[in-house]
């Protein structure tokens, strides 16, 4: 069930290439909600099932998410990946914001705009025809990672006496804070500008260092009036224009902080569950995420280490090799693709025992240095010594061939002689070249257009 969304989508205007390209124009957006609503009717169908196409014990994956589940990433990874769960970049758009995220942005002033943002839904559709290849080559798997983050359709109303200062344990909220980026918003007409320092004002917005472009949440302080009739309780809130004390302003801050953690938290506990329960390696691109997770975890194992060494190596030649060829040799030469994961284990299981960042670039690049220079180097002499053995046995054949005319028997003499010493060329390049570890890397770059 690796390819469910192509076969699904492969007759949808969403993957058509002319609409693509003209960022569906043309297209009302009811038609664009009702084929994305339809796309993830089918997608929610199908999960169990590709739910177990995904699990097993056996393969060494991982579940690549931001920027690993960029192309390049993930051609550098599948050196050493077997398989690599990538989200559904289709099915995260079908969760269309709710009846309360439209309210709230009116409250603030913001102006109404379209539940379909064309622009990404064009550039999810090219990714996920960029990731066809990869797919047909059993090395991608599609999966709608962002059903499994999403959140409850009503808000939730949540109260802590405490700022919610008990909401994580004191070691990890302390890490939370140290790294948090709290930054005023200035709202000019509706457009909410985030200001480059935290001044008093009643909007603010919080991301963690180390977590560019990823998680992040906005707050608003409004005076909230609570009315109660027979057991419904209604909040009212609303707009003001004035400045709110210090200490009003830091409690706020404090506790906006405080609740971002923990939903932080909450997302970063359910992607990692999600990774346990596809039997995947878990992996981040951030570095505040990667620092939390290392706070109480010893010696790394094998598969994770040498994966994020892998990803930090310089393999340049891969951007010139086609998605399509490089799936074609990992499938069709699997004992090289398998020599070559061995090998990058043991060239890089030492970093798995270091701390300093220092020491285990100097590692990444020794084993790089290693198969990149020194054993790919050693394939080419090998391969051309047995090509010019090859074509000196078949000048045996062709003579051979020509003595037939005095006597058979002789002729055929020499072209068995010719057949064995062909058959001991071929095995020669098997035990000499397939036994170098880096025949793999060096039959991809080969390929380079």
């Amino acid at each position: 069930m690796g390819s469910y969304a192509y076969d699904y989508l492969n007759d949808s205007l969403l993957l058509d290439d002319s609409l693509i390209n003209s960022v569906y124009s043309g297209v009302s957006d009811a038609v664009l909600e009702k084929e994305l609503s339809k796309y993830r009717e089918y997608c929610l169908n199908v999960l169990p099932e590709i739910r177990n196409s995904i699990k097993s014990q056996d393969t060494v994956r991982c579940l690549a998410t931001d920027t690993m589940s960029h192309l390049s990433q993930l051609k550098q990874a599948s050196l050493y990946l077997e398989e690599a769960v990538i989200a559904d970049p289709i099915f995260e758009l079908t969760d269309f914001r709710t009846h309360a995220t439209e309210v709230l942005t009116s409250f603030i002033g913001m102006p109404p705009t379209s539940k379909i943002d064309r622009q990404k839904l064009a550039k999810a559709a090219v990714k996920l025809i960029e990731l066809r290849p990869l797919v047909a080559g059993r090395y991608v798997k599609l999966y709608p990672v962002s059903f499994e983050l999403e959140r409850p359709k009503e808000v939730p109303l949540i109260y802590s006496g405490v700022g919610f200062e008990d909401c994580l344990p004191p070691k990890i909220l302390e890490q939370y804070k140290l790294s948090a980026d709290v930054r005023s918003i200035h709202n000019d007409n509706g457009r909410m500008l985030v200001m480059h320092d935290l001044y008093p004002c009643r909007n603010i917005s919080i991301h963690f260092e180390g977590m560019e472009n990823g998680f992040a949440m906005g707050y608003i302080l409004s005076p909230t009036k609570v009315e109660s009739t027979n057991d419904i309780y209604t909040f009212i809130c609303k707009k003001s224009s004035l400045q709110p004390s210090k200490a009003e302003f830091d409690a706020w801050v404090n506790q906006s902080i405080n609740q971002t953690a923990r939903n932080h938290f909450i997302n970063l506990n359910k992607r990692i569950a999600l990774s346990e329960y596809l039997c995947c390696m878990f992996s981040t691109e951030h570095p505040f995420e990667s620092n939390l997770l290392n706070m109480n975890i010893g010696i790394k194992d094998i598969h994770s280490n040498t994966l994020n060494c892998t990803l930090q190596m310089d393999v340049p030649f891969l951007e010139q090799v086609s998605s399509e060829d490089l799936m074609s040799i990992r499938n069709n030469d699997g004992e090289a693709f398998q020599s070559f994961r061995a090998e990058l284990e043991k060239g890089l299981r030492e970093a798995r025992h270091e701390s300093d960042p220092l020491r285990i670039k100097a590692i990444i690049e020794d084993t790089q240095h290693e198969l990149l220079e020194v054993q790919m180097r050693q394939i080419a002499p090998q391969v051309k010594h047995i090509r010019n053995t090859h074509l000196t046995e078949a000048s045996i054949a062709v003579a051979g061939l020509g003595l037939s005319v005095v006597t058979s028997g002789a002729s055929l003499l020499m072209v068995g002689l010719a057949g064995l010493n062909a058959l001991k060329s071929r095995n020669d390049y098997k035990s000499k070249v397939t036994a170098n570890p880096c025949h793999f890397l060096w039959k991809v770059k080969q390929k380079m257009k």
